[in-house]
């Protein structure tokens, strides 16, 4: 049977449900959303169970991802390998700020979402600008090709005086195409970016001035780099920071050192 495909404001209400942060104007959407389309019903039930399956620490990390991403960051910037099973377990940034817990998962999309020849090229969304629906974006289908690479450190592509960076060589991750958006009435534009293992990073630039964190971000320094990261319902582990003054925000399901690394990755070869 194949997966069902959902644009990227059918995904948007479809995360809504499953977060249960959908009210007002945008739940009545949802609901009639749900009432057109029986395959949302049982895709909300599926992304439920998989939330269910973080908040209980998630299925345990491939070995193979593990040991690839440590061997990398190992390699570039000399952190220490873990040492033992537990450790590749708990497997935290070699410098952070006690408390910091780990998003130990790597699961498969629940949904599929692609592209369709219809797509806007610009989506919307209402309020003030949000690290947490940028994140949200992770879940969206690109509108643009994918950035040619303009050397082994970065993309050919700047927003707003930040050029995105090119993981392809370090982490085995090429980008995989883009986006613009306005979100809450600010431009953001995403890069999308296939990790190893077929998950999906999506690194977003905010135009302007930075942009709020969310209450739950907190502080990690790795590397020296200062972070800030949290996890949202749906089981995105998300990074922002602020480069050359403007927000950037990472978001995967995938765990969340592994976003660390490449958070940190344009700042250290700026270093």
């Amino acid at each position: 049977m194949d997966n069902p495909t959902f644009n990227d404001d059918e995904a948007r209400l479809i995360t809504g449900l499953v977060d249960e942060t959908t009210a007002g104007a945008e739940r009545t959407d949802a609901e009639r959303l749900a009432g057109r389309r029986p395959d949302v019903g049982p895709e909300v039930a599926a992304q439920q169970r998989v939330v269910a399956e973080l908040r209980r620490g998630g299925p345990p990390i491939p070995d193979r991802l593990v040991a690839s991403v440590t061997q990398r960051v190992q390699d570039r910037y000399g952190a220490p390998a873990p040492a033992s099973t537990a450790a590749r377990r708990l497997w935290r940034p070699a410098i952070a700020v006690p408390g910091v817990a780990l998003a130990a998962v790597v699961v498969a999309l629940v949904v599929v979402l692609s592209g369709s020849a219809g797509g806007s090229a610009g989506g919307s969304a209402g309020g003030r600008p949000s690290i947490t629906r940028a994140a949200q974006l992770a879940f969206a289908p690109a509108t643009r090709p994918a950035p040619a690479a303009r050397d082994a450190r970065f993309l050919d592509v700047s927003y707003g005086g930040v050029t995105f960076p090119n993981y392809e060589r370090a982490f085995g991750a090429p980008p995989s195409g883009a986006r613009l958006d306005r979100l809450g009435g600010r431009p953001a534009l995403t890069v999308f970016y296939r990790l190893h293992g077929g998950a999906t990073l999506s690194y977003t630039v905010f135009s302007g001035r930075a942009v709020p964190r969310p209450g739950t971000a907190r502080a990690v320094v790795y590397h020296g780099v200062h972070l800030h990261v949290f996890a949202t319902r749906s089981g995105l582990a998300v990074v922002t920071l602020v480069r050359h003054g403007r927000t950037c925000v990472l978001a995967a399901r995938t765990p969340r050192d592994i976003v660390l690394a490449l958070a940190a990755e344009p700042v250290l070869v700026k270093a």
